[in-house]
């Protein structure tokens, strides 16, 4: 492999440790008062939208008003000092980002930043910074540890919220600080499996809904980011309505769910491989935990084992991300 698929792996290997790590350094002001705000709205971009968007869930989880958007869609959105803003951006120098984060700070919104770069320029833009302990090197390779680091967070700040899953989500952070080594395990096995059903000819669909479609948006990511297949995230009721229809024999399907798996599910693969004729895979994992939130941690480090394997498989040689595409748009 080449050194820089080799940083790519231990992006994703390093969460062994990150994970707990984090969890250990999690720090809320309790001045923010996140559960008497009028909304509090989560922006990012690439990986941060997903993250977003899990953030999003977790708050909603405990019956906090949290939304996600793009950091362009800002503009839309009316904010006074009744909303809270938070940013994520691992590496602190995501532009648009950061401009949503400063158009807030002028409306009189609080705002937070969520990052692995305290010292980056984003934190220079926010009230309150919220930093992980990722433990990568470089932020110039395909992320992992710092997504789901910052997941990891978001869930331990859900748990000190006062909720009906309260109980179980503090369960499911114990088993996730104390049993990294053993999840990141079970994630490069699914991942070396599903990773041998890809063939590069057809698209990769991942469906899912709720706290599991962050592990399917970022297994997009993951994959589009190699570009050896075009990874497709499809929310499961979405994908009966009109992908279904442009669908072709041999394309590649994996189905996240939670665990335990429910009979819709079966019937929903076998429609997928019988009808559909798709390649199909199941990724569920049953490590103990009790939430959706929690268990959508494992199976999103399961497509970043999936995506790094495939590209093992098909360009070993890959020695950064395909350009001119990379550079086309100025992000940082």
């Amino acid at each position: 492999m080449t050194d820089f698929l080799d940083s790519c792996y231990e992006a994703i290997k390093v969460q062994e440790k990150s994970i707990a790590n984090t969890l250990e350094n999690v720090f809320v002001n309790p001045e923010i008062e996140l559960e008497t705000k009028r909304c509090v709205i989560f922006v990012g971009a690439g990986d941060s939208y997903a993250v977003a968007d899990y953030g999003k869930w977790a708050f909603l989880s405990t019956g906090v008003n949290a939304y996600s958007i793009s950091p362009t869609e800002i503009v839309y959105i009316p904010l006074d000092s009744e909303c809270i803003v938070i940013g994520v951006t691992a590496s602190g120098r995501s532009l648009s980002t950061i401009d949503a984060i400063s158009r807030a700070k002028r409306k009189g919104a609080k705002t937070i930043v969520l990052t692995d770069n305290p010292k980056g320029r984003a934190a220079e833009e926010a009230t309150e910074v919220w930093s992980t302990r990722a433990g990568v090197d470089s932020y110039n390779v395909s992320p992992a540890s710092p997504t789901t680091t910052a997941m990891a967070y978001l869930l331990k700040i859900a748990s000190g919220l006062d909720s009906q899953i309260q109980d179980d989500l503090q369960y499911d952070l114990d088993i996730l600080s104390g049993n990294s080594r053993k999840i990141v395990e079970w994630a490069e096995k699914e991942g070396i499996t599903i990773s041998n059903m890809i063939s590069p000819r057809n698209p990769l669909y991942m469906i899912s809904d709720g706290p599991n479609y962050v592990a399917a948006q970022i297994g997009m990511m993951k994959f589009d980011e190699f570009s050896i297949i075009k990874g497709i995230a499809a929310l499961r009721e979405e994908f009966c309505h009109h992908h279904n229809l442009s669908i072709k024999d041999g394309e590649q399907v994996v189905l996240i769910s939670m665990d335990p798996i429910t009979p819709s599910d079966e019937q929903y693969l076998g429609i997928l491989s019988d009808i559909l004729n798709m390649q199909t895979y199941h990724l569920h994992n049953n490590l103990g935990m009790r939430t959706p939130l929690a268990q959508t941690i494992p199976n999103t480090i399961a497509l970043q084992m999936a995506a790094h394997f495939t590209v093992r498989r098909f360009n070993p040689e890959m020695s950064g991300f395909k350009m001119p595409h990379a550079k086309a748009f100025k992000i940082y």
